[in-house]
């Protein structure tokens, strides 16, 4: 058993790597439906909805699931493009550069995302 696990993480199959996406898809559809249904009705009960008001509900409201939502979908997105990435882009520098700019891409919106839920 061990040995097959082994082989499996040794291996650049990407069978890892297809079984993460599936993961985080998985978790991805309960937890944004979840915020969203949340903030619908919340919005709903509003004589004057704005969106301070939707801003601040969700980012108050449920602090910690927006944050690990966030997390999980910005590693799938990232894990996604890097995928088509690797798969279309033929030049080796076009590539690196590619991913890398991806990369700093999901940190900047990491870091304006914390500052948001900072502000409200």
């Amino acid at each position: 058993m061990t040995e097959k696990l082994l082989y499996i993480i040794r291996t650049k199959s990407g069978s890892l790597h297809w079984w993460g996406q599936r993961g985080s898809a998985f978790l991805l559809v309960p937890l944004l439906m979840y915020l969203l249904f949340d903030v619908a009705f919340f919005m709903g009960q509003q004589a004057d909805p704005t969106i301070v008001l939707f801003l601040g509900r969700l980012f108050n409201h449920n602090a910690f699931l927006v944050f690990i939502t966030n997390i999980i979908l910005l590693w799938h997105v990232k894990s996604g493009m890097e995928v088509i990435i690797e798969d279309y882009v033929h030049g080796e520098k076009t590539r690196i550069i590619s991913i890398f700019f991806i990369r700093v891409i999901a940190i900047e919106i990491v870091e304006y995302l914390y500052k948001c839920s900072i502000i409200f």
